[in-house]
């Protein structure tokens, strides 16, 4: 019986510091999140002095319809830095799509070109959100409208939040690489 409940103490040890480790990384995350978003938000008052790029493409800027969707806008911003000759590191990019009634709005922050945070909200099956916290391939946290659940694996799934971090990852690199 006491080997019982050491074991089972044991357990709920390692259980709340495995938790606790993934609690930390979500926090750093959220840190470097916010401090990405604080240096693109001065930006605009920075200019060329602020130290990080952004690289805009804005597919159908003046909103014409197309066939069978009506309106149509994809606009992407990529973030990123220039170190000393090196490649560019990306450090965030926005996607705003909006075609007829549909919208949708991704965040992805990047780390070292690797995405570490997805945020994704649409209107497809009403208003929902969902983030994920990524380490390398290796999911942190996924939660949908702030409940914290298993990262869905079905086909079903609108949007793969980890195909459209790399997604946007290679379409920048792509671009760059093309000298844009």
């Amino acid at each position: 019986m006491r080997r019982s409940i050491l074991v089972a103490l044991a357990t709920l040890a390692i259980v709340i510091t495995t938790y606790a480790q993934e609690d930390d990384r979500v926090t750093q995350i959220r840190k470097d999140y916010n401090e990405v978003k604080a240096q693109i938000a001065k930006l605009p008052k920075m200019g060329y002095t602020g130290g990080m790029y952004c690289m805009t493409i804005d597919d159908n800027p003046c909103g014409g319809s197309y066939p069978a969707v009506g309106t149509f806008r994809v606009k992407t911003q990529f973030y990123y830095n220039i170190i000393g000759g090196r490649d560019p590191e990306l450090k965030m990019a926005i996607d705003t799509y909006a075609a007829s009634a549909q919208r949708m709005y991704i965040e992805v922050l990047y780390q070292d070109n690797s995405p570490v945070f997805v945020f994704l909200k649409n209107n497809y099956q009403g208003d929902d959100d969902r983030r994920l916290y990524m380490k390398g391939d290796e999911m942190i946290q996924y939660s949908e409208n702030n409940v914290v659940k298993a990262y869905p694996d079905d086909e079903g799934n609108l949007s793969d939040l980890k195909a459209e971090a790399h997604r946007l990852l290679q379409q920048f690199l792509t671009a760059k690489q093309h000298g844009y």
